[in-house]
């Protein structure tokens, strides 16, 4: 069963404030799921990736 985390939780995780994860969810920086038009969650597997993608830089 895949994991979902929120935007303070990624934001805990990536130690920034959570206006900071919206801000790179609007520009397309992080990949993450829409849901109702607007609560934000992120695919745990896919953040992972995309993070080690990005360390990888």
């Amino acid at each position: 069963m895949k994991q979902f985390l929120s935007v303070n939780e990624v934001a805990e995780l990536l130690s920034v404030n959570p206006m900071t994860i919206y801000k790179w969810c609007k520009s397309g920086k992080l990949p993450h799921y829409t849901i109702g038009g607007s609560v934000i969650r992120f695919d745990t597997e896919q953040l992972a990736k995309h993070i080690e993608g990005a360390i990888k830089k």
